[in-house]
């Protein structure tokens, strides 16, 4: 009987795309996958670290896992990730039950440290930042969606913000050859995947040689056979006029952006050390919307930074008004050991933080009910991407909306067009025109 592994992933694209390579390696190695954790021979937990609640849900994880260790003593627990890399061994004395731990540079040792830990019973540790983390084969990567894949090109960050662990964690920036990834970008296309989401922690710093970012969409983009190119995260730093003219010029890269600007409030932003102010982030949002202009952008904010003043919150407030985001992630400031801000005073009680959450995720929710609401009636193109039960399905349109429609899975992968019949904050609802069916498998890309 094939030995089995199960996988748990918190944290952003590029843990979900990280763990696929695991996967991958681990079934390369003669591993099948479990449906649950009481069924693995391995559980492995890929870890995130940018805020408290993140780092805590590993060792909560973990205490779940220590009575089906002692009922079954072959098991194996594996951590990876940035929590992994930024506790190292501390990781190991809370919690001892744990056998492999890798950073996120290290991914391609799982395999060969399982092994070892198999045949000596004692932990298994590699957090070697200067490995090299696209040594996983294209060809290995389980991916997790069979329509949209994600293609990791860079690896670090180079900024210094204030209140993140990224740089300590995933280390410097390190970019794929752009003939890699274009290479496996045409290995998915003739494997089927429809879309490609292009991942970095700063994906619009990417630079191989002579190419930039946009030339690297470029090069991609010529891909025979893609229907659909997006990318993500991007920093407002690095949003060049070049980029604007990609963005309006390839008709398969899609009109959405997600660019964090975290704050509103000149004073806040200069703390956070984010390299840009209020004024230059409008300014770069209206280059972008000079050349694309019905392009969605979606953002993070932190609220609750060390030192934010009621005028500092209301100055986000009033830049989401101004901006018109698509969609908004707000988290409550979390201190992080080993970043700058981690010196300063956390000085605001939590409720207040958790507050400033619920009001501006709150005003969000109006501004995007009232916003979907006007989009009922229309038409739009939608690539399906997951079953949602019984004659349900969804999708994404190019503007990564998501509308529920009835439908069957024989719709999966297949763009189709969807009139707009509902809406809700967070999604909409829509119907199969009768005379969209007959060309479902080749609408138009928007």
């Amino acid at each position: 009987m094939m030995p089995k592994f199960f996988l748990q992933t918190f944290g952003c694209q590029m843990n979900v795309n990280d763990s696929e390579k695991v996967a991958g390696l681990l079934m390369a190695d003669g591993y099948e996958r479990a449906a649950r954790a009481e069924e693995a021979d391995f559980v492995f937990i890929n870890t995130c670290a940018v805020r408290e609640k993140a780092a805590e849900k590993l060792y909560h994880a973990v205490g779940r896992l220590k009575g089906l260790k002692r009922r079954r003593p072959g098991l194996r627990i594996g951590v990876g990730g940035c929590v992994a890399q930024l506790h190292g061994a501390a990781v190991l004395r809370r919690a001892p039950a744990v056998d492999v731990l890798v950073g996120p540079r290290n991914l391609a040792r799982v395999p060969a440290l399982l092994r070892r830990v198999r045949a000596e019973p004692r932990s298994m540790i590699d957090l070697d930042r200067r490995a090299d983390s696209f040594d996983v084969p294209s060809s290995a990567v389980a991916h997790s969606s069979p329509v949209r894949a994600y293609v990791t090109v860079m690896e670090g960050c180079n900024h210094v913000c204030s209140f993140c662990v990224v740089p300590r964690t995933r280390g410097p920036e390190a970019c794929r050859p752009a003939r890699h990834v274009v290479a496996e970008v045409a290995s998915l296309v003739a494997r089927g995947f429809p879309e490609v989401m292009l991942l970095g922690q700063t994906v619009n710093a990417y630079r191989d040689g002579d190419v930039d970012f946009a030339g690297l969409l470029r090069l991609v983009h010529d891909v025979p056979g893609l229907e659909r190119l997006r990318f993500t995260t991007s920093h407002p730093g690095h949003v060049t006029p070049r980029l604007a003219d990609a963005l309006r010029d390839l008709p398969r890269v899609c009109p959405y952006l997600h660019l964090p600007v975290q704050s509103g409030s000149d004073r806040i932003l200069a703390s956070m050390r984010r390299g840009y102010t209020r004024r230059q982030y409008v300014e770069t949002v209206a280059l972008l919307r000079g050349r694309v202009g019905d392009l969605a952008l979606s953002s993070d904010v932190i609220v609750g930074y060390p030192g934010e003043a009621e005028a500092d919150f209301q100055a986000t407030m009033d830049l989401v008004d101004e901006v018109g985001f698509e969609g908004l992630f707000v988290f409550a400031y979390s201190p992080r050991p080993g970043t700058t801000a981690f010196r300063l005073r956390d000085d605001l009680p939590e409720e207040e933080k958790r507050r400033r959450v619920a009001v501006l995720n709150g005003h969000q929710q109006r501004l995007q009910q009232r916003r979907n609401a006007a989009r009922v009636g229309s038409r739009a193109q939608v690539l399906v991407d997951a079953i949602a039960g019984p004659g349900r399905v969804a999708g994404r349109t190019p503007h990564f909306r998501i509308v529920h429609f009835a439908g069957s899975g024989e719709l999966l992968g297949r763009t189709v067009e969807v009139e707009i019949t509902a809406a809700g904050p967070n999604s909409l609802t829509g119907r199969l025109p009768i005379d969209s069916l007959t060309g479902a498998s080749s609408a138009p890309i928007l």
